[in-house]
């Protein structure tokens, strides 16, 4: 683990908001050359893909599977800056099980009088709230971190928007589930900053109705149970991987026995967190 993660530790303040609210916002969580960096990676991968499946350049495009696309992108596995928020919250025993790189050009269909009659209100991990109903409020299990690209300091540019508090249930807060109303709210975060949310908030992307396109990188980070959102092609890594990355990449000794047990040779990031911030380890879970 880089030594800098002790500089970004886990606020009470964040906690609090991540709690309360469901979400909060790192700003420069990337550099400039790093925004410049991923941004450039973010733009090759899907331009390809948008080459070779035919996909209209005008047209909102997510790469799912993203992590594995480039080399650089191993470093976002775990980053110095926001991987301490994560385990903060979800503690050690965790995984990567889900990652997307998305591309949001101008619309050419609405305009920002119009921008609010398109919106995709979700919960992430799809059927995970629905098969798990003990309670309205459903099981955290996983959250994302999106990495900022592009500047989203205004409204209408695309911005990550969602109902803050509304993790707590699973029942949809708003109005109305086919329109951007003025409860919800359009997150304002400048190139390089990191959204950190909860996958039981409700949110979604919005229309870019400004004249710049919109780049973001989501890592979705759960329990190491939980079974892979996508493919996660990542087996190139493995041999230049760090400890604590092959955890994260989803590598176990012990098979696919290993994610449903907490084995202390998978979980190097456990150990490191009690050697260099053990006041986290008192928050952990006893084993049943």
């Amino acid at each position: 683990m880089d030594p800098r993660s002790l500089d970004y530790l886990l606020t009470d303040d964040e906690r609090q908001q991540f709690e309360e609210e469901g979400y909060f916002v790192m700003e420069d969580a990337l550099p400039p050359d790093q925004v410049a960096r991923f941004r450039e990676v973010t733009q090759e991968v899907i331009e390809e893909h948008r080459r070779v499946y035919n996909i209209p350049a005008d047209r909102y495009h997510g790469v799912i599977d993203f992590i594995g696309q480039r080399d650089a992108l191993l470093d976002l596995v775990d980053w110095y800056r926001t991987l301490p928020k994560i385990w903060g919250i979800l503690g050690p025993d965790i995984k990567l099980y889900h990652t997307v790189g998305m591309e949001t050009p101008p619309t050419t269909r609405y305009t920002p009088e119009t921008h609010h009659e398109w919106i995709n209100w979700h919960t992430d991990t799809g059927n995970l709230t629905r098969d798990i109903t003990e309670s309205v409020e459903p099981p955290r299990i996983s959250m994302k971190v999106g990495y900022v690209l592009s500047d989203t300091s205004s409204e209408g540019m695309a911005n990550f928007t969602c109902f803050p508090g509304s993790h707590r249930s699973r029942v949809f807060p708003g109005q109305d589930r086919t329109r951007l109303t003025p409860d919800a709210v359009q997150v304002c975060a400048p190139a390089g900053s990191a959204i950190f949310f909860d996958r039981r908030l409700w949110h979604s992307p919005s229309l870019n109705v400004s004249d710049q396109t919109r780049y973001v990188i989501f890592n979705g980070y759960s329990f190491r149970w939980l079974a892979n959102r996508d493919d996660m092609t990542v087996s190139h890594f493995m041999h230049r991987a760090t400890p604590v990355q092959k955890q994260l990449l989803g590598y176990s000794h012990h098979g696919g026995y290993g994610p449903t047990n907490s084995f202390d040779d998978d979980l190097p990031l456990k150990f490191w967190i009690l050697e260099h911030a053990p006041e986290f380890a008192e928050r952990w879970p006893e084993h049943p």
